[in-house]
């Protein structure tokens, strides 16, 4: 005579059997690592900038993607001279005075309020993953129009300030202090005493 709860036994001992045999469902994808977001900083006190009423310093922000090795950002209140109408952007060590020509991105005068300039920047395959070695910032300079650079300009209003960044931003990962340049509340990154602004 056969057990009333056999057939059950049978069922409930099958249906665990195929439940051990499943493969399991593979790991959830780890989330990729945020991207390092800074704030870019610069000065007025530099070839193109007048004081007109409303002129102000240049701000913004920039973010490294560390998968897709690129540098996107945006920026407002910045004014290139009429003689140097490019911007370009820089790896730069304050400490050995080294730059790294990175390219042109486009420039967007009239930038304030709402109204922002925006660029995308692929970095060489070199920094890929954030490895920027003794650089400390990223930094942009104003450039004549078609330059090649291979080093970033200087000032025309004070031609020992060499270079002239227009705006800058700690590298991810770098150990630099901010330095008071002595004009407002401007300040440049540097770990370089004899070298202290950029403006």
């Amino acid at each position: 005579m056969s057990h009333p709860f056999a057939g059950t036994i049978v069922l409930a001992t099958s249906l665990l059997a195929a439940t051990l045999a499943t493969p399991a469902p593979a790991a959830a994808q780890a989330p990729a690592a945020p991207a390092h977001v800074s704030e870019l900083q610069g000065s007025w006190v530099i070839d193109g900038y007048r004081f007109d009423p409303g002129d102000r310093s240049p701000r913004g922000t920039i973010a490294y993607d560390r998968e897709a090795n690129v540098f996107r950002g945006t920026y407002v209140g910045v004014k290139l001279p009429k003689q140097r109408p490019e911007l370009h952007a820089w790896l730069y060590d304050t400490r050995a005075k080294r730059a790294e020509h990175l390219g042109r991105v486009p420039y967007r005068a009239g930038t304030v309020g709402k109204t922002k300039g925006d660029f995308e920047l692929a970095l060489p395959a070199a920094f890929q993953g954030g490895k920027f070695g003794g650089y400390e910032i990223v930094a942009f300079s104003a450039e004549a129009k078609g330059a090649k650079p291979a080093a970033p300009s200087g000032s025309t209003i004070l031609p020992a300030l060499k270079p002239a960044f227009y705006l800058y931003a700690a590298l991810p990962g770098a150990s630099i202090p901010q330095i008071y340049c002595g004009h407002g509340q401007d300040f440049s990154y540097t770990s370089n005493q004899d070298h202290t602004c950029f403006d």
